[in-house]
């Protein structure tokens, strides 16, 4: 992919682990897709295990997934708040 300015090409793993530009990945980006793809299915999953293994209701399914996607928002963000020291 030619680009306006000269740079040396880089292997994929180098355009991931050392991103010198807001064009290349990076971990941090991975991670969040990899949470933005994954985050659901296993909150769901856990969620119906708990309510399999006899923890909780079925009444409860709701209220206990809610609450597990919403803490897990919140520790995302804290996470990033953590490291990016904003």
């Amino acid at each position: 992919m030619p680009r306006d300015i000269p740079t040396e090409e880089k292997s994929v793993r180098e355009r991931g682990t050392y991103a010198n530009d807001g064009n290349d990945p990076t971990i941090a980006s991975y991670l969040s897709s990899l949470f933005f793809l994954l985050s659901v299915p296993a909150l769901v999953s856990v969620t119906y295990v708990g309510y399999w293994g006899g923890l909780y209701g079925e009444s409860a399914v709701v209220p206990i997934f809610a609450g597990l996607l919403i803490a897990s928002i919140a520790g995302v963000f804290a996470v990033m708040h953590v490291t990016t020291g904003r």
